[in-house]
């Protein structure tokens, strides 16, 4: 009943597992779907990845709805425009969001002086969140409603009774002493015109061996 989260940088120069090359390894996607983004993560951490969630805009709005919103504490002060062109303004301090509102206080990332990490960062805020209000009691039933939306906008390997089963497993955990956020160290790139972000070897294997042991792998 514990849980480690790590964002990988979108720029990240790996090996693209199946084209035997280095690039973006947010590129595996695009090049092939998820098979390749697994096959590459797994390389990159020497990790396994037994379950995915993949989820699109829309998805992530009606889960956000569905559970109720989530609360997080907003960095700054700072404005997003949202899916449907109109802009939302965010305020420092603890702040209740709807889907619309979470999504974009996910995407943003220009008025961020941290970049993608600081994006990374929320998005990790968001997710720790959601599923706060997931295993809470005023959700515990909402199961059916959710996986309702699967297949629709979201696609997993998690067979819907699984997910009721990890909701019941986990409805203990306090996020707030049981989770902890990993990070990866590196440098910026410019390779032929184009940013990277260049991965520090001894951070990804630190961060292998944390998980290796974490897992008990």
């Amino acid at each position: 009943k514990n849980m480690k989260m790590l964002s990988i940088p979108r720029d990240s120069r790996v090996e693209i597992i199946g084209r035997g090359e280095l690039d973006k390894i947010n590129h595996a996607h695009a090049y092939g779907g998820t098979e390749m983004t697994i096959n590459t993560v797994e390389a990159f951490l020497d990790i396994p990845v037994d379950y995915y969630v993949k989820i699109n805009f829309d998805g992530f709005k009606k889960i956000v709805d569905e559970l109720g919103g989530v609360t997080v504490n907003v960095p700054f002060d700072f404005t997003e425009k949202s899916t449907t062109g109109e802009w939302i303004e965010f305020k420092e301090g603890p702040a209740t969001l709807n889907g619309e509102e979470a999504l974009a206080y996910a995407r943003m990332r220009k008025s961020d002086p941290r970049g993608d990490f600081g994006r990374a960062e929320r998005q990790r805020e968001i997710i720790k969140a959601a599923i706060d209000q997931a295993i809470s009691t005023s959700t515990l039933f909402k199961v059916d409603e959710i996986s309702e939306h699967l297949g629709e906008n979201i696609q997993t390997n998690l067979k819907p009774s699984e997910i009721f089963a990890l909701q019941k497993h986990f409805s203990t955990m306090d996020l707030s002493t049981d989770s902890e956020s990993l990070t990866i160290d590196g440098e910026d790139a410019y390779i032929h015109g184009a940013y990277y972000f260049i991965p520090d070897e001894e951070s990804v294997q630190a961060v292998h061996e944390e998980l290796e042991q974490f897992l008990d792998y």
